[in-house]
């Protein structure tokens, strides 16, 4: 997908990509971007010179100019940088993996920060495999899930251009898999809180998977201390387990790694926040809409798909539907207390919870509220995925159904034309 993809991005995703191109170019010479800081010359020649994609281009004399200062006020948020929001990890990952290539002969570093994205992108796929093959599907299901999360347009946006969305898909998958250790006793809780800090860390909406595996433990938790009399000794059981220690440690060090970070940002600004005049008012009305966003809106990609092609409009019916049948489906058909239905339950809760928690969180911190973009979800991508292969799989011709979505959703993949 990469091959096929990268060298056709002749212009700047309109998702971001511009900010984190500056903050990759930043890298070898001061490693992180401040608050309120100036993007580079780097990155607005860049931007000058090959345009926005879907958004237009700039006249041709801004890519002329030596001195980008000239046209300040034509770049976004007036020159300044909107990435600071985002710790180093991503963008100090990217430019170490990138390096190869440049000693190849890629000498522009965003292209070969762009290559990069398959390696975040083979890590999911592995990470998925093994999730599936753990609850005990065969070898055709086990690899149409990886493969169908590989020919999504959510993978096509993240994982060919510059982005910090590249680590979701990657953060989602690892942390299920590591929750499943863990709730067969196989691996330590403490390998899932610090799965879970890295995570979290690389993007700040990667805590959504984060949540929906530590909810996964607890009411796998509650369903081993069933047999305790009284709420307060179950209780106790849950907390006491490593299913209760892995859930809580996990989401109270993100979430307290998180803070920490927040706090560095500020400590360390050089001016005040960019106004990038997407706030929204928050209301009731918006929470719902908020709460319906990520299910199974996360298979729309960054874009409309329709702004990208009549193969991604395909693309995106078909995984909605099966994303929606395979979390809604499993939750209502899996025997209670199984693996699968703790599973699809809190799939299913974090789907409905995630996105007016995200648009609260962001309203106490940031102090204003945005409309979310359904690719803020794509950490709980794999999750879904997982649940509907489980699903399909419980009939041939289902897992001869999925495989068939997957297979044809990775070919109109390569088909999408920039």
């Amino acid at each position: 997908m990469a091959l096929v993809h990268v060298p056709q991005h002749a212009t700047v995703s309109p998702i971001d990509e511009y900010v984190y191109i500056d903050y990759l170019a930043k890298v070898p010479t001061q490693g992180v971007v401040h608050r309120g800081e100036e993007t580079g010359d780097y990155a607005r020649n860049y931007l000058a010179c090959h345009g926005v994609r879907v958004v237009g281009t700039y006249p041709e004399e801004m890519c002329q100019r030596a001195d980008t200062s000239l046209d300040e006020e034509r770049y976004p948020n007036a020159g300044a940088t909107s990435a600071d929001l985002y710790t180093p990890l991503y963008f100090a990952t990217t430019w170490v993996l990138a390096q190869p290539l440049v000693w190849a002969g890629v000498d522009d570093i965003t292209e070969a920060g762009r290559y990069t994205g398959w390696i975040w992108l083979a890590g999911a796929a592995v990470a998925l495999y093994f999730v599936l093959r753990r609850m005990s599907l065969g070898r055709v299901a086990a690899t149409a899930g990886p493969l169908l999360m590989i020919g999504s347009l959510a993978s096509y946006w993240s994982n060919t251009y510059i982005s910090t969305d590249a680590t979701s898909l990657t953060a989602g998958a690892a942390l299920l898999l590591v929750g499943l250790r863990v709730d067969r006793g196989l691996t330590s809780p403490w390998w899932l809180v610090l799965l879970s800090v890295v995570a979290t860390m690389a993007k700040f909406q990667n805590f959504s998977a984060v949540v929906l595996v530590s909810l996964f433990l607890l009411i796998r938790a509650l369903n081993n201390a069933r047999t305790q009399s009284g709420f307060n000794n179950r209780a106790m059981a849950v907390l006491r387990s490593s299913h209760g220690l892995a859930a809580v440690g996990a989401t109270f060090a993100s979430a307290a790694a998180q803070l920490a970070w927040f706090a560095i940002r500020s400590a360390t600004a050089v001016g005040p926040q960019p106004d990038q005049d997407v706030s929204a008012p928050l209301g009731k009305k918006e929470l719902v809409n908020e709460a319906f966003k990520f299910l199974p809106g996360v298979a729309q990609g960054a874009i409309d798909p329709q702004a990208v092609g009549y193969g991604a409009t395909v693309m995106a019916a078909a995984l909605s539907l099966v994303l929606v049948a395979g979390v809604v489906g499993l939750a209502l058909s899996s025997a209670r207390g199984s693996t699968e239905g703790s599973l699809a339950v809190s799939a299913l809760v974090c789907a409905l919870v995630a996105g007016p928690a995200l648009a609260i969180a962001n309203f106490l911190f940031a102090g204003f509220y945005f409309v979310l973009p359904s690719r803020y979800g794509m950490a709980m991508l794999p999750a879904f995925l997982a649940t509907s292969a489980i699903l399909f799989a419980q009939k041939r011709w289902g897992t001869a159904s999925f495989a068939l979505v997957a297979a044809g959703s990775y070919v109109l993949l390569l088909t999408i034309i920039e």
